[in-house]
């Protein structure tokens, strides 16, 4: 690869049909939808999207990570050779099945696969009244949880989170959870799609598999104290940015623009851009020469040796960002340097001390 090589890489969206999804990404995000499917999810960001500009268009992200790996993933995060991240979209049209997912040993020890999934939410709408379940209302027991099976009063067990647009939730591996119906999110989590069903509302013929012996495996039956976390604005030169989640997997901000930006870079590190609302060009390359355009519902990868960028809004945008963080350097020390607290800055690792990255950072 060369330096012509290196410049932002539309990603064509994978669209997964759902027995619970619908057509809110059409009307949230602009989506053009297949005419009547019901979307469940679009999985934006993965290794299997296939580029859809410039001089790679029509190979997938593999394929370029398999070319040269430190140039589009950077150095710090090539090793494996593979994409860590997987960034989608989801529509709850119904309630999704009660869940739970491994984290990496598991994941390795169970599966033979490399990731667990830790993921977080960013919620872009939600009807009155929307729930998502997030861990149990007290502790449980895997006796306790096999009984509510067997009582059919799991349920009962639950915690129902009500949520809004622009709420966050973070869900570490083992987290027992579902979307509620009526909820659209932005999702960012590790690469992976190990899902073990642990409760499908009784849903008859569908088709749809439980694992209860393997959830049992994995589950934490803590209670999650503050489902949501805050986000903190960071008020930079041109621009706001709201950290929204950081751990060791990933961290996601919502940056709002609405004039030219310019001094951002990649950093030896492949960014995430999603754009939720508005349009932008993004220029790149000698004197900022060239550009790509990122309209509504178009998620971009900027490899990681792209190197300075700019960003131009069309109209006024708001651009989820994610990326694979250096904690310290990337989120600890520009959220101290704007005076914040450590005790403010680590509700961005979620309430649960042992899924939480950045107490001992802060």
């Amino acid at each position: 690869m060369t330096i012509e090589d290196y410049y932002p890489l539309r990603l064509r969206a994978v669209l997964k049909d759902k027995v619970w999804g619908g057509r809110n990404l059409e009307r949230l995000l602009g989506k053009s939808l297949p005419p009547g499917a019901l979307i469940g999810e679009t999985w934006e960001a993965w290794e299997g999207c296939i580029v859809e500009n410039g001089a790679h268009a029509g190979q997938t992200l593999q394929q370029l990570i398999d070319q040269e790996a430190d140039a589009v993933l950077g150095s710090a995060v090539s090793q494996s050779k593979r994409f860590p991240l997987l960034f989608k979209f989801i529509d709850a049209r119904d309630d999704l099945s009660v869940q739970v997912h491994p984290n990496d040993t598991q994941a390795l020890t169970m599966e033979g696969q490399p990731f667990g999934k830790t993921e977080a939410w960013y919620i872009l709408d939600a009807e009155p009244d929307a729930k998502l379940i997030l861990g149990f209302r007290r502790e449980v027991t895997p006796e306790q949880a096999v009984a509510g099976l067997q009582n059919k009063n799991l349920v009962d067990l639950l915690s129902f989170v009500p949520v809004q647009r622009g709420d966050v939730v973070f869900v570490p591996a083992g987290t027992v959870h579902a979307i509620g119906k009526g909820i659209v999110l932005a999702e960012i989590q590790e690469n992976s799609d190990i899902t073990y069903r642990l409760y499908d509302w009784d849903r008859q013929g569908k088709g749809r598999e439980l694992h209860i012996d393997q959830s049992l495996r994995v589950f934490s039956g803590r209670r999650v104290e503050s489902p949501k976390i805050p986000p903190l604005v960071l008020h930079r030169a041109q621009f706001d940015e709201r950290f929204l989640v950081a751990c060791r997997y990933f961290a996601l901000t919502l940056c709002e623009i609405d004039r030219r930006v310019e001094g951002e870079a990649t950093n030896d590190k492949f960014q995430i851009l999603s754009m939720i609302d508005g349009a932008a060009e993004i220029y790149f390359g000698p004197k900022f020469a060239s550009s790509v355009s990122a309209e509504q519902g178009q998620t971009l990868l900027l490899p990681a040796r792209l190197g300075a960028y700019a960003v131009l809004p069309a109209r006024p945008c708001k651009i989820l960002r994610a990326f694979v963080p250096d904690l310290r350097a990337e989120v600890v020390a520009p959220l101290r340097q704007a005076g914040y607290d450590a005790t403010t800055i680590a509700w961005l690792g979620g309430s649960t001390a042992e899924h939480n990255d950045l107490l001992r950072l802060v």
